[in-house]
């Protein structure tokens, strides 16, 4: 292992984001008595990814996202509630989906023998620790830094480096970042001069490849420990 530590993305690299999405979304939506219908949660997603995308330029903090993304909605769907009071109901919704991707268990465990391991993740605190604890993974994380509680988001030099303070300064290059989004994940990480593991079904041509490219994240111990 030429690695001491290894960094994990949080959703779609270890959780499966979508499950815990719809299910966040489907609560939300029955609580008002609505039908929880495809439509209603692909109008939430475009919502949600918007603000993300607005976030992760800095022109909205996590505060607002969390209210404006259920203001939004509630508008769209006609229903007269209190948005900030829903935002808060909305995070205990998505911290209980704590659904991993399909071997992600298995690879954590696997790798922990051999390195340290943590996860650095644009999220908000409440829905992320949540998510960690239930998942069964925090034995095995050393080190959790979030974008909410860091005030920046990948892929902001100085989110990673509120990351690299947490594992006490590590030589770069004995630091693997392990992401599914090229633009936040792999450009930050190969910017603050980590390697890189794209997890993604395909390698782009016109893109600088990463260090190591994953279809599936149950290939990366093999990629590392060579087996």
């Amino acid at each position: 292992m030429n690695y001491q530590w290894i960094v994990f993305d949080a959703d779609d690299t270890l959780f499966d984001f979508g499950k815990a999405e719809q299910h966040a979304v489907g609560r939300l939506l029955t609580s008002h008595n609505v039908e929880d219908t495809e439509t209603h949660q692909r109008l939430y997603r475009g919502i949600n990814k918007h603000l993300w995308q607005e976030l992760e330029r800095g022109a909205i903090d996590p505060g607002e996202l969390k209210v404006t993304r259920i203001r939004r909605f509630f508008d769209e769907m006609g229903i007269a509630a209190d948005p900030a009071e829903w935002a808060d109901h909305f995070l205990d919704f998505l911290a209980e989906g704590s659904h991993l991707l399909e071997g992600a268990a298995g690879v954590v465990t696997r790798l922990a023998k051999h390195a340290q391991l943590g996860i650095l993740t644009n999220g908000l605190t409440r829905v992320q620790r949540s998510r960690l604890e239930r998942s069964g993974l925090a034995e095995h994380i050393a080190v959790l830094t979030i974008s909410e509680e860091v005030g920046a988001s990948k892929p902001a030099a100085a989110i990673f480096e509120a990351m690299e303070r947490a594992m006490q300064s590590p030589e770069k290059s004995r630091v693997l970042m392990v992401g599914d989004r090229y633009e936040t994940d792999i450009i930050g990480a190969r910017r603050f001069g980590w390697d890189t593991a794209w997890l993604s079904p395909e390698l782009l041509d016109d893109l600088e490849p990463p260090t190591y490219h994953l279809t599936d994240i149950r290939q990366l111990p093999g990629l590392l420990l060579g087996d």
